[in-house]
């Protein structure tokens, strides 16, 4: 990808203005998880994790830090929080999936108070460690509205450095709702804005995007999966334009053909004391797709295997054998009557060697 500098701020690049930088690209995404996300809600931790989702979107590099000024601009402007709301939930999630930590020390070593100021040095020094989000050079002739936030730590009158927002990784969320992560989804942050907006689409992630194959699912299962109740599902439905799939159950006759399930119902009338019946067709649970887009799996897979670590990190390692040919192991079982199994290419000790379990 190539970056073009406007030539009147290609000297100036730490310095510059809101109005000189464009983020170039496609528009701003929010990643969603959706075994997190049925966990956050299960927990009452909704809001909390949709707004590490937004964080870890307004961190376009991925550095996992940004100044808490810049990350209130980018969440008043692209999420629609207020100042009130963002410090509020800022605070609740201090320590659960984010640290808050004060500025780095100045030259002379101590943390700057409210009174103090940064010397030019030292300001344009911590300027180094600004959100790429306020920091980044683009591409000349992008559209406004995909420029970075306004209301940032350039808009602040004085030197003094904002403290920092550390986001938590991936892996240290999961292994704090202690469950395993499968592949994301991404969600356009335009459509990522209001309380029930953003709960909604929590509970949406939760269904295959549209286009891939689901399994039928009652609402009970639902419920019991993320603690949303029957009725706050058909809302959640609606709002987040949730597709669901009528299923009907068929069955294989003599013939080898399917054929429709039916089922007989029976009904008693009082007043004529006679009885009717009649047959309807045997209804499956429901399958639901949500409009989400499907995302990479980036390193979900190497998440999942230090989650399987950490998680029976108190149980015992299977034996490994180790055959540099698969002669080798064959005549391995004339010798022994135990059993092996392939190891896991990520699992192996050395990379491209053929490594056998014991089962």
């Amino acid at each position: 990808m190539t970056v073009a500098i406007d030539k009147e701020n290609k000297t100036s690049v730490l310095n510059s203005q809101e109005e000189d930088y464009q983020v170039a690209g496609r528009p701003l995404f929010v990643k969603l998880f959706p075994e997190l996300s049925a966990a956050a809600l299960k927990a009452g931790l909704d809001k909390e994790l949709a707004l590490w989702y937004e964080l870890r979107a307004i961190n376009i590099t991925g550095c996992g830090r940004l100044l808490l000024n810049d990350a209130l601009a980018g969440l008043v402007s692209s999420f629609g929080y207020t100042q009130a709301t963002a410090y509020r939930l800022l605070q609740a999630g201090d320590g659960k999936l984010w640290d808050i930590k004060d500025p780095p020390p100045t030259q002379s070593g101590s943390t700057p108070s409210g009174s103090d100021a940064l010397s030019d040095s030292s300001a344009s020094s911590y300027r180094l460690l600004r959100t790429p989000a306020v920091g980044l050079p683009v591409v000349k002739g992008v559209p406004k509205p995909t420029a970075p936030f306004s209301g940032g730590q350039n808009d602040y009158s004085t030197a003094l450095p904002s403290r920092v927002i550390k986001i938590y990784r991936l892996y240290r969320v999961a292994e704090w709702f202690n469950i395993w992560v499968g592949r994301p989804v991404e969600v356009p942050a335009s459509d990522f804005r209001g309380r029930q907006a953003k709960t909604a689409w929590l509970y949406a992630s939760f269904f295959k995007p549209d286009g891939s194959r689901a399994k039928p699912i009652s609402r009970d299962s639902i419920e019991a999966a993320t603690g949303v109740k029957r009725r706050q599902q058909q809302r959640y439905d609606k709002v987040a334009g949730i597709k669901r799939v009528v299923n009907f159950a068929f069955w294989q006759d003599s013939q080898g053909k399917l054929v429709p399930w039916f089922k007989t119902v029976f009904s008693f009338c009082k007043k004529t004391g006679k009885c009717k019946q009649w047959q309807k067709y045997r209804r499956l649970g429901n399958s639901y797709h949500s409009r989400a887009l499907k995302a990479p799996r980036g390193m979900t897979k190497r998440v999942n295997a230090e989650l399987q670590r950490s998680f029976n990190q108190d149980e015992a390692r299977l034996p490994k054998r180790f055959f540099l040919t698969p002669g080798s192991l064959i005549r391995s079982s004339v010798r022994d009557n135990e059993a092996f199994l392939l190891v896991n290419k990520r699992d192996r000790l050395i990379k491209g060697r053929m490594e056998w379990c014991m089962t």
